[in-house]
């Protein structure tokens, strides 16, 4: 149960999460132009457009786009507004949305994670006010609904972990299809995790372990059928990853390695490189342009929160490693994945708030656990001061005074 507190302090974070990313899009919207921060804006902007056109009868045929295949669920959502009237910051008033719906995701997941209240209101503040979320959730850009349907498909498995519903079966099924609807490559390196974790956890419920485990295998394979093409069992092999890579690089102003990862030996040798470049770049003597200046805040934020991850992180392996699992291993799919994968400091940058909120989790886990270490170190020590003090007292009241 969560406190009267804690529930009115959740409210209003999400309140104000909220009013702070519906006022930023308005100012973008209002004020700058839309290649400022994410050019793929004007992507989604004209492909809404020509098939929002197409479905009004002025466009003979649907945009070229649309027939190459790929994920094309936010096309929809842009050209809808389009036939109804609306322009981009409709749009983006709905991503703002979409941002503080994970605010409330991230808080029930931390709880579920660990039971402790604190640690998921300081999560759920963290994903309310952290720089880079805020204004993902503010433009025409389909990232904010990759936050949130990660974040919800983790939830939704500890969900059912505890109890099985048809309710909790259909949100985890509508959040799948739609995750493939937005990228459909991060989809077995999401739902991968979530067969593990319903098969490993805990040592009690077999039969509803192995039941949970076989519908979610289930879930995967229809998914990544529904998806087509095939590209994600692709993505396990190192050279289609490298071709990726090659593309990413090519041209890219902010392109950081043009590594050769086609072999397990240079994948490994090349890792920690990536890794680097992907968790914190830009560095701040990569500052090339407006973006990557206007980044170096945050970035400066997240070096301080690190060893608090890292706390974090052990924290959860040792304490509430079955609750915690999944998202440990989601983190730790995506964050190699994209580690190997990207070749471009601002695509990296980009990629990595997919992963932003469970790293600032890990932080709050890792700062509550060191304010909890206090608090038992400082329970031990007063009193034995204390104890000394009074003895130290009592002793010179014994003894005669000095002439």
């Amino acid at each position: 149960m969560i406190d009267p507190e804690t529930r009115a302090l959740l409210r209003k974070h999400f309140r104000w999460g909220l009013l702070v990313r519906m006022g930023l899009a308005i100012a973008l919207y209002s004020f700058t132009d839309e290649n400022l921060f994410a050019p793929d804006q004007t992507t989604y902007r004209l492909l809404g457009e020509a098939l929002a056109r197409y479905w009004s009868g002025d466009n003979v045929v649907p945009p070229m786009r649309l027939l190459a295949g790929g994920p094309t669920g936010y096309f929809y959502i842009v050209a809808a507004f389009y036939s109804v009237g609306a322009g981009p910051l409709a749009v983006q008033l709905l991503n703002c949305i979409m941002g503080a719906l994970t605010i409330l995701i991230i808080f029930d997941l931390a709880l579920r994670m660990t039971g402790n209240a604190a640690i998921a209101l300081r999560s759920a503040m963290f994903v309310a006010y952290f720089p880079s979320l805020i204004l993902w959730s503010a433009l025409n850009i389909r990232d904010a609904w990759i936050i949130m349907l990660i974040a919800l498909i983790c939830r939704q498995a500890l969900v059912l972990q505890e109890k099985v519903s048809l309710t909790g079966l259909g949100i985890l099924a509508v959040a799948i299809w739609a995750l493939i609807q937005f990228r459909n490559y991060v989809l077995l390196a999401v739902t991968v995790p979530m067969v593990v974790s319903f098969l490993v956890r805990g040592r009690s419920n077999v039969g509803r372990r192995v039941f949970l485990g076989m519908l979610g295998a289930i879930l995967v394979i229809y998914a990544d059928q529904a998806a087509g093409t095939g590209r994600r069992v692709r993505l396990l092999d190192l050279e289609e990853i490298q071709n990726i890579r090659t593309w990413n690089t090519s041209g890219a102003a902010s392109q950081f390695e043009k590594a050769d990862i086609s072999t397990p030996q240079k994948a490994l040798l090349f890792l920690p490189k990536g890794l680097a470049y992907f968790l914190l770049a830009p560095f701040p003597w990569m500052l090339g342009s407006i973006r990557q200046m206007l980044a170096l805040p945050e970035m400066l934020l997240f070096y301080s929160l690190i060893p608090s991850m890292v706390i974090g992180l052990r924290h959860l392996l040792r304490h509430h490693l079955s609750n915690a699992l999944m998202v440990i291993l989601v983190t730790a799919a995506l964050t190699f994945g994209y580690a190997l994968g990207e070749g471009n400091a601002g695509t990296a940058y980009r990629h990595r708030a997919q992963l932003l909120s469970f790293y600032l989790m890990f932080a709050a886990v890792g700062i509550e656990a060191r304010r909890m270490r206090r608090a038992e170190v400082a329970a031990r020590v007063l009193p034995a001061a204390r104890d000394v003090a009074l003895g130290r007292e009592a002793r010179l009241r014994r003894e005669p005074s000095s002439q």
